[in-house]
């Protein structure tokens, strides 16, 4: 799990293959589904703007600019 500078918690469900994001403003989530095959996510960090996401079932990064 990561919480960006914008209090939005970021986690992962490798059960769905995706990434949720939760907004305490509305108290919604929101699933972002990967665009490959088991991603399995295991580590979430970021930076001001920036989610960083890798995937360790296809060795990639994936990045969510907001």
């Amino acid at each position: 799990m990561y919480v960006d500078n914008k209090d939005i918690a970021w986690l992962t469900d490798s059960g769905a293959n995706a990434t949720l994001r939760f907004a305490p403003n509305n108290e919604q989530f929101t699933m972002l589904k990967s665009n490959s095959r088991n991603a399995r996510v295991r580590r979430i960090l970021g930076r001001p703007g920036e989610v960083w996401l890798s995937e360790s079932g296809t060795d990639m990064l994936v990045v969510i600019r907001e």
